[in-house]
């Protein structure tokens, strides 16, 4: 799945699609604080999603590992490379329970929320320490009829592909 991703040669044209998409949800328009992460390289391409975040007057949070959990957080001073080279923010924790939508990505996906990520468990740990609105952001070709699915693993409430 990582390879097909890594393949896709109009990542940035099918991002913004993706993220244009996930902007009609109703869930969207009606967040106030956003939950979004830094892609990696094989991910949708998530600084148009930034910029029409910015643009919409959300409020942008993006997780940052501490210890064997994600850390909700503002951006602050921008973002710097951590564990993985994944961008962390610099700025403040914010509380959970105070984000409205969270887009969370991953290595495949169910269209009736099943996701697989990159096998730490961060997300399925954090998302039920939230009331959030939950959507898993990806390319088409992350999309799975049938993913092999723990008890701890939490369903996301739609994915949008692009």
């Amino acid at each position: 799945m990582r390879q097909a991703c890594e393949l896709i040669d109009d990542r940035t044209l099918r991002s913004v699609q993706l993220w244009a998409e996930v902007a009609e949800l109703p869930e969207y328009r009606s967040a106030r604080t956003v939950m979004a992460f830094a892609a990696m390289a094989s991910e949708p391409e998530t600084d148009g999603l930034f910029a029409r975040l910015e643009r919409d007057g959300k409020v942008l949070v993006l997780p940052r590992i501490v210890g064997e959990l994600l850390e909700p957080a503002l951006v602050g001073e921008g973002t710097k490379a951590a564990v993985w080279g994944i961008r962390e923010p610099q700025g403040p924790a914010v509380d959970p329970t105070t984000i409205d939508l969270i887009i969370v990505p991953g290595v495949a996906f169910t269209t009736d929320g099943g996701r697989l990520g990159h096998g730490k468990a961060y997300y399925d740990r954090f998302l039920p320490g939230t009331r959030a609105f939950t959507v898993g952001a990806c390319f088409r070709e992350q999309l799975v009829d049938v993913l092999p699915l723990e008890p701890h693993d939490v369903l996301l409430d739609r994915v949008v592909a692009g």
